[in-house]
Parts: C-alpha cells; sequence; structure tokens
C-alpha cells in the first residue's frame, strides 16, 4: 500500500449535542484502539476516526517512507488519511490511500487498531502527568 499526496481539503467540525445523520461516521469493522475525530471525510462528508500510535508509525508514500503520529479513516469512502510530519491534516499537505476492496481495508483496519490507541502519544505537553490545568 503506498499512499498517494493529497488532492483534498480537510476541515473540521465541532458538533455540540448530537451529530446530525448525515454527519455520523460510517463504522462497521469492531476495533479497540479507533474512536471519533473531528475531521470530516472530503469525499462524503462523514465525521472520520481515528487512532493515535505511541510511537510513531511508518508508511509507504509516493514520496517515500514517512513516519507519523495518528491516521484518519472513513469506513464510507475506505480511505485512509495522513499528515505529513509535523503537521495537522488540515494542512492540506499530507497523504491519502483508498483500499482496493472491502476485504483490503478491514485487514488494514485490524492490522492499524494494533498498533494504534486510544490514551494518546506519551511526552507530548498534553499527556505529561506534572503539569496541572486549571
Amino acid at each position: 500500500m503506498i499512499f498517494e499526496r493529497t488532492k483534498y481539503k480537510y476541515d473540521g467540525e465541532i458538533f455540540f449535542g448530537v451529530i446530525p445523520e448525515n454527519k455520523m461516521p460510517f463504522w462497521t469493522i469492531p476495533t479497540n484502539n479507533f474512536y471519533l475525530s473531528s475531521y470530516v471525510c472530503p469525499e462524503c462528508g462523514r465525521l472520520m476516526v481515528k487512532t493515535v500510535f505511541s510511537v510513531d508509525f511508518t508508511f509507504s508514500t509516493v514520496d517515500g517512507s514517512i513516519a507519523v503520529p495518528r491516521i484518519f479513516v472513513c469506513g464510507k469512502c475506505k480511505t485512509l488519511h495522513i499528515p505529513s510530519p509535523g503537521y495537522k491534516l488540515s494542512r492540506n499537505n499530507g497523504y491519502y490511500y483508498k483500499a482496493k476492496n472491502d476485504k483490503e481495508f478491514e485487514d488494514i483496519i485490524i492490522k492499524l487498531d494494533l498498533v494504534g490507541s486510544r490514551k494518546g502519544r506519551q511526552n507530548t505537553l498534553y499527556n505529561e502527568t506534572n503539569i496541572t490545568w486549571y
């Protein structure tokens, strides 16, 4: 699997209360480490899900191998989206991959779920235990 340079513009949305039905993520694969993101799929407009890697995970791209802290996924479009290292997805300079079929998509998600996390990254300002947030 080789990620292509993104051709999309990524937008995030924040919902308070109920998420409209047409924005609900489409997700049918049972996973432990994927959760709702605030990014909307640029193809179908539904919220994507994501997982975070405790140590940067390496993906192959058209520009060579890159290591990233997280991946965003749309279950309806069967696409995977990664930001360029050091950037947020919304900088629109990352990469995407569209699975060839449902089986390939499910296989990829199962593998990523095994290395992904809901806990976030260690040694980041947000996750440091010695910082008091007021």
